[in-house]
Order: structure tokens, then sequence, then C-alpha cells
């Protein structure tokens, strides 16, 4: 299920720390921001007239107003966690006993904006290089990437706490940092719609704060309820083509198990992987694709950027020969943003809607 593709979302960090696509033309493409109102509105997010055709919503780095930045009442901007030992029993079915939340490695982008988001910034002394926000995850020490982990830059840091997903290893490297003696807690990470509120409370039981992660669990709930709640059954669904793309060598179509998927179901639009019968992530042909004949195509930004903007997009496998190709309707999005299933998913789905029913009838 998701280890292979958040694999792919490990490769994507790699590229983009190798500041790989930063020159390429995106000239084209409209640089969106979502408001910081967008969570509590129910009106469309306004764009650009040129987001209409060819939109690019790429967050801030900085903190918004929603849940993913602010942490509930009460909070502070670091904090010493619940008082005494922490025990949970993670994703693996291992009981973990947690010390001290002093020193927290969260090896994953969206773990790391979770605790961000629960109040425990300051105390993050390091993360993986998928950790793109906030501004200060993206700019914290990093120890390597997820599926590549070596102990040493790890135990440099004096942890005294990892939080990783099932992805994270070699499994080599995770035992040897129990041995030690670094609690190592394994977060679920469904891809399902209530993937952002399971991860966040996973986290928040072992940072000590169960109440605060209800909190915020419930409030990313209520802004993909309030969000979903858009969309006009009216109008006839888009057909939708979401893609993974990193240079000439990597196209893949993205099914309900890549996490993209109930994404696609909550904007009501139609994910064309289901029709293709693709699961996870795969290649598929350019026969398949104009069969398909997806109205819109969402990439992550450093896939975009990794095959030269939106033109060098559409040369391949007959993108450009598709209703979305004709119309210019590629939307690109903050590869965490978009992938990573965090605290901001009600505001992706928010700014999903407004940009891929803009101009529907």
């Amino acid at each position: 299920m998701r280890n292979r593709w958040t694999a792919l979302l490990a490769l994507a960090a790699v590229f983009a720390a190798c500041g790989g696509g930063d020159d390429a033309a995106d000239t084209t493409v409209s640089s969106v921001a979502p408001s910081t109102a967008a969570s509590s509105s129910t009106e469309p997010v306004p764009t650009s007239d040129a987001a209409t055709t060819v939109g690019s919503t790429i967050p801030s780095t900085e903190p918004s107003t929603g849940p993913s930045s602010a942490p509930p009442t009460g909070s502070s901007t670091g904090s010493s966690g619940g008082d005494g030992p922490i025990t949970v029993v993670d994703d693996r079915g291992v009981e973990v006993v947690i010390d001290s939340v002093e020193r927290i490695v969260p090896v994953d982008g969206d773990l790391a904006e979770i605790v961000w988001a629960l109040g425990f910034g300051d105390n993050v002394v390091a993360t993986d290089i998928s950790a793109t926000y906030p501004e200060a995850a993206d700019s914290s020490t990093k120890i390597g990437y997820q599926r590549a982990l070596s102990p040493e830059p790890i135990l440099d840091v004096e942890p005294t706490v990892v939080l990783a997903t099932e992805i994270a290893g070699p499994p080599e490297t995770l035992t040897a940092l129990e041995r030690t003696g670094v609690p190592v807690v394994v977060v679920p990470t469904p891809p399902t719609a209530d993937g952002p509120a399971t991860k966040i409370r996973a986290v928040a039981d072992a940072l000590g704060v169960s109440e605060r992660g209800e909190e915020l669990a419930a409030a990313v709930d209520s802004e993909i309820a309030a969000a979903t709640a858009r969309v006009d059954e009216s109008i006839e669904p888009p057909r939708v083509a979401a893609m993974y793309v990193r240079g000439e060598n990597v196209q893949l179509v993205l099914g309900a198990e890549s996490g993209i998927g109930w994404v696609l179901d909550e904007v009501g639009a139609v994910n064309i992987a289901d029709e293709l019968g693709v699961a996870d992530a795969e290649a598929i042909t350019a026969e398949a694709m104009l069969v398909a004949a997806p109205d819109v195509i969402i990439v992550p930004a450093a896939g975009l950027e990794s095959v030269g903007g939106v033109e060098g997009l559409l040369s391949i496998q007959g993108l450009g020969e598709t209703p979305a190709g004709q119309t210019g309707r590629v939307f690109a999005y903050d590869d965490q943003y978009l992938l990573g299933n965090g605290p901001r998913t009600g505001q992706l789905i928010e700014q999903m809607i407004t940009d891929i029913y803009a101009g529907a009838q």
C-alpha cells in the first residue's frame, strides 16, 4: 500500500534537496498562495485569471493561520509533554516507553509538520530532508532521508524520541537506535480520509499531549468537512489524473492507495486511476491516457519543475492531446502539501476544489 508510494515521496525530497529543477522554466504558471482565511471560509479561494487554465498552487513556507501551524489554545512553542514516562503501542504493535520529549527527531515531513502544529517545534533537534514545512522544519538540521537512514547522524543530535512511519529504514538503523536506548515510535499513516487525524492522535499520544492531539485532529476533520461541503453536485465531476513525475523517466498515475485517491474523492472528482485499475502508482501508456481523457492534471510542484514546467509535462506520453493538455488545466502543489496528508489537508481540498472547478458549468 503506502510503502511504495511514500518511497516516491522520499525520492522527491532527494530531488528537491539536490536543487533539481530550480531553474526550470515555469513562467507560464501562476503562483497562488492559499489565503489565511481559506480554512474558515466556505467561499471559493480566489485565484489568478491564469489559474483557470494553468494553475500552480504552492503554499508559502510561512505557517498559515490554520490548524497546521497554530498550536491549540493553551499550548506553547516548546513543551515538555506529559508528566513522567509516556507509554504507547505503535503501529508495529510494539510497546514504546518515552522518558522525555525534550529532543525530538521526526523522520517524515508530515510528522514534522504535526509536531510543530502541536506546539513542539522548539523541541525538534533534527528532521529528514522530506520536512519542508513550516520554514523552521525546512531549515532544521537534516539527518538524511527516511528510507536511507544511518544511526550515526541521528545519534549525534542526542534524540530522546524518534518518530517515524513504516517506510523509515533500513530496519537495521531503527534496531541500532533502539539498542542504544532511543525510543522509536512508528506512526500509522492510513491513505484514507481519517489518515490526517489518525497520525495527529498517534504523534500527540507519543508526546504525552493526547488532549491537545484530539483538539487538533478535530479541527483538521472540521476543515476537511467544511471544504468538501463546497462541492456542487449539480456540476459534472471533472476527470482528474493525479501524477507523480520526476524527469523524463518517471511518470506515474496515482491510485486510491497512494494517499491522494481519497482526496480526489472528497473533492468530487473522477480519478482516472480507478478506471484504469491503478491501485497505487503505475506507469501507463500514452494510448491509455488518451482514452482516460482527464480534464485536469495534478502534479507535485517539484515534479513539474523536473520536466521543465507545463510545456515539458504536456510533451510526455501524449498528455498534450488530452482535454487537460488542450486547455492547459495543469495544477501543481507543493509536494508536502499535496502528498503529506498532514494538518493542512483541509486547506488543500479547499484550494483544489477552487482550482479544478474553475469555469465548470
